[in-house]
């Protein structure tokens, strides 16, 4: 049983979208090549290729169209997957090694920027057009900026959770809201792009949310990752956030680099609660967005697995 068992149609349409993005890697040197193959091989969710199909069933576009954006989205956020591992020393991600573990940073780094090259040329393949091009180079440009913005304020205890908000609409919602928007864009539906836009944006902020509370309630193990890793290079998710602003020890015990003592008072004070009603509150957003999209039968999958974003405990 996996996550798209209840919906098999799209089950099917992305095992085509792991055939694709296999058949779209050529590269010289055996190493990147095999880093770049085992990384697909490891799975995860495939969130983002997933809802670009569900929206690509509001448009007439040929299915070939609907795998290869779908592909793209997926090595676009595979290639920005295997830098931020570079950046933070990761040894493990889903619980697996991370490519920069296994093969050394060298090859990662070659194995992600391959991959933002593999991007467009599968993108020219299957003709679509520059607009196209266009909308992954903003997307590309947003998320360096998330990721920019977080850099800035590392270690920086006096951050709001409205800074948060903006980080990671860049590093993580704005792939989510490209991969809803981008189906209707290229078959020129462009009032339905900017809804469909607006409710990924929605989703994937409330994901990274939720992401950032399950580091808090599930274990390491459990979640493919240390819990504390983020905390420790200085980077203050929500749960942190809400923390400072509930006892005015946690700026110091940071400072000391007591991250014990700060994960007990996120147990022990109202951080986690708050996480949650936050990220609650975007798939609210999200789900309000969803009712104005036209009354097909796929309208009704993408609220459900919307709603089982926010309640996942993976």
């Amino acid at each position: 049983m996996t996550f798209w068992t209840p919906y098999p149609n799209l089950s099917k349409q992305l095992e085509q979208v792991q055939q694709m993005m296999t058949a779209a890697i050529h590269v010289k040197n055996p190493q990147t090549q095999a880093a770049i193959l085992d990384l697909f091989a490891s799975g995860g969710k495939r969130l983002r290729p997933a809802y670009l199909l569900l929206f690509s069933e509001f448009t007439n576009l040929e299915p070939d169209k609907r795998i290869a954006l779908a592909s793209s989205i997926e090595m676009l956020h595979t290639a920005t997957l295997i830098h931020d591992d570079v950046i933070d020393q990761a040894e493990t991600r889903r619980g697996v090694p991370t490519v920069s573990h296994l093969y050394g940073p060298e090859i990662a780094v070659y194995a992600g920027d391959y991959l933002f090259i593999a991007v467009f040329r599968l993108m020219i393949q299957h003709a679509l057009d520059l607009s196209n091009l266009s909308q992954r180079v903003d997307a590309m440009e947003k998320l360096l900026n998330g990721e920019l913005g977080q850099m800035n304020l590392k270690f920086n205890t006096e951050q709001t959770i409205d800074d948060y908000i903006d980080n990671i609409s860049g590093k993580t919602a704005e792939l989510f809201a490209q991969a809803c928007a981008v189906a209707p864009f290229a078959d020129g539906a462009y009032k339905l792009a900017q809804l469909a836009y607006d409710i990924g944006l929605n989703i994937g902020i409330a994901f990274q949310i939720m992401d950032d509370y399950l580091d808090y309630t599930a274990d390491s193990d459990t979640l493919g990752k240390p819990v504390l890793a983020d905390m420790q290079q200085g980077i203050y998710s929500a749960p942190v956030l809400f923390a400072l602003a509930a006892d005015n020890r946690v700026a110091d015990f940071l400072s000391q680099e007591n991250f014990d003592a700060v994960f007990q008072i996120i147990q022990h004070t109202n951080a986690l609660q708050k996480t949650h009603d936050l990220a609650r509150q975007y798939t609210a957003n999200a789900l309000k967005l969803i009712e104005k999209l036209p009354n097909k039968p796929v309208k009704s999958d993408i609220r459900q697995i919307t709603k089982d974003l926010l309640e996942r405990q993976l």
